[in-house]
């Protein structure tokens, strides 16, 4: 999971790097996103051993429905709309968030994964009750949060995700 979504946050890396010249601490930024996205894989998988049922690539009709009606929900919250304003924004998590040094920019990149988490977890959702294993679906996934986050359509593509996983929660349900 951390490695798919690392393309979304090259704009802030490449900022970063522009920046301080430092491959040192451009390399902290990307360790401390990518320690999050560890992080919440960590917390996926506790929950899938601690609730004795597996949600990843989970086929339940009733799991896989509430999982894709929720990620909708999610996408159309303001919260989300937050977080990706956040993402489409690294100069200003630059301007905003700047942290000094190697122990900073790990921090950073951190703060910047938790945005990024806010910003994709209904998706993760979706993702891990269709198929986290699936390369059709991981495509499809990466292509959605890449272009939500980079993209100049991105926000009006936010939009057409909410409408994609509500008929998929009827279908699915059907």
């Amino acid at each position: 999971m951390a490695l798919m979504m690392l393309p979304s946050a090259v704009p802030l890396l490449r900022l970063d790097y522009v920046t301080e010249r430092s491959g040192v601490r451009t390399t902290a930024l990307g360790a401390g996103y990518v320690t999050t996205w560890l992080g919440i894989a960590a917390a996926v998988a506790a929950l899938d051993v601690l609730i004795g049922m597996p949600l990843m690539d989970s086929h339940e009709q009733v799991v896989v429905v509430a999982a894709l009606a929720v990620a909708a929900a999610y996408q159309a919250s303001p919260l989300k709309r937050r977080c990706l304003a956040r993402c489409r924004s690294p100069l200003s998590r630059m301007f905003h968030g700047w942290r000094d040094g190697i122990s900073g920019a790990f921090r950073m990149g951190v703060e910047n994964g938790l945005w990024c988490v806010g910003c994709c977890i209904g998706l993760v959702v979706a993702l891990l009750v269709l198929g986290a294993m699936s390369v059709f679906w991981m495509a499809l996934f990466f292509a959605a949060v890449t272009l939500e986050k980079t993209a100049p359509f991105g926000p009006g593509l936010s939009r057409v995700l909410v409408a994609a996983l509500a008929v998929g929660a009827v279908v699915w349900a059907l």
